[in-house]
């Protein structure tokens, strides 16, 4: 398991997530002013759970067209799902959402204490979707029966259909928006995987 926590952690942009995550959550301790930060990381946590679905299932499967380098990205990681090199975003991606994300939060809320919160909430959780992304893709077994029941959603929607289950770190999306099983006619086309 060692190695592939050295692995995860040898990337550019998990690297920044892990210190955004541990910046932001020492700032929201420093400030803590009690439900509103618990609130405000909640909150956090809540916008990545959401975006997450959003981003995967819209932009990067149903509308390509609006953006395209993102899209033709994502097909390279469909194309070669377990090479580290096509598992994460570019470092640059992530650094320009958290600073269009903290303008956003700030234009908002105008209260640092709450906007460190809610950044928190959202880099923590983070650095969860990309873990179980991670190991849903490595040759790592996940320690939960939950986790490894996410590990083969995630595979069902690389390997059996690509119109369902989009939700990396959980599912709630997912049964929400009618996407959780994968249809019988449906195919991704790619046979080299077991689920």
């Amino acid at each position: 398991m060692q190695q592939y926590v050295k692995e995860f952690t040898s990337h550019p942009m998990i690297r920044f997530i892990l210190l955004l995550a541990v910046c932001s959550t020492v700032a929201s301790a420093v400030m803590f002013s009690g439900v509103r930060t618990v609130a405000a990381f909640a909150a956090g946590v809540l916008v990545y759970a959401v975006m997450e679905y959003v981003v995967h299932r819209f932009l990067l499967h149903e509308f390509p067209r609006l953006i395209p380098a993102m899209y033709k990205g994502h097909m390279k990681h469909h194309e070669h799902p377990s090479e580290f090199a096509y598992l994460f975003s570019p470092l640059w991606y992530d650094v320009a959402v958290y600073i269009v994300y903290t303008a956003v939060l700030w234009a908002v809320l105008r209260d640092v204490s709450l906007i460190a919160a809610v950044v928190a909430g959202t880099s923590v959780y983070q650095v969860y979707y990309q873990w179980m992304h991670y190991v849903s893709h490595r040759p790592v077994k996940p320690l939960t029966p939950f986790g490894r029941w996410l590990k083969k959603k995630h595979l069902l929607h690389h390997f059996k259909d690509e119109h369902t289950w989009y939700g990396v770190s959980h599912p709630a999306m997912d049964y929400l928006m009618g996407t959780h099983k994968s249809a019988p006619e449906q195919t991704s086309g790619r046979t080299n995987a077991s689920v």
